[in-house]
């Protein structure tokens, strides 16, 4: 196989206590996490963060599978990080640091009920200009499935 992969379809939190995981990125965070259940897995939460699926599964979901801290990191994009922050704050949550700039992003994080670490960043206006222009060069979801698809034969 020749092609690269050039997008993240999902990401799947693995969690003992989902409905307490989902709470907290739906009450806490904001996401708009709704109750799943299709196929053979048990119910779940999920919802589409721009491209991207974003579910919080049991651990019954994944035989064989566990939970865990792990070494991968979640960011989250904010357009406002101050009123954020705020915002979460009031609600008794704690952040790891302050915010920070970093030139490309101004990120803080905080701890999820599962220990897991979660970045909140407020991306820079270059940042956003290279993203637009990723986009245009080809690197758009829809426009690479479109360009793929094969043209029936007449």
């Amino acid at each position: 196989m020749t092609e690269k992969i050039e997008f993240l379809s999902a990401i799947l939190l693995v969690s003992e206590n989902p409905k307490r995981l989902a709470a907290f990125y739906r009450d806490t965070i904001g996401l708009p996490l709704e109750d799943e259940e299709h196929g053979e897995t048990d119910p779940h939460y999920g919802c589409e963060l721009g491209d991207l699926h974003f579910a919080i599964h049991p651990v019954s979901n994944f035989k064989g599978g566990g939970s865990g801290v792990g070494a991968v990191k979640l960011a989250f994009t904010v357009f406002d990080l101050q009123a954020f922050v705020a915002k979460v704050e009031n609600l008794g949550i704690k952040f790891d640091y302050a915010p920070k700039d970093l030139g490309f992003s101004i990120m803080t994080s905080l701890r999820d009920p599962d220990g897991n670490t979660v970045e909140f960043t407020q991306l820079s206006e270059s940042w956003f200009k290279h993203l637009e222009k990723r986009r245009k060069t080809g690197f758009d979801v829809i426009e690479k499935w479109k360009a793929s698809r094969i043209a029936p034969n007449p």
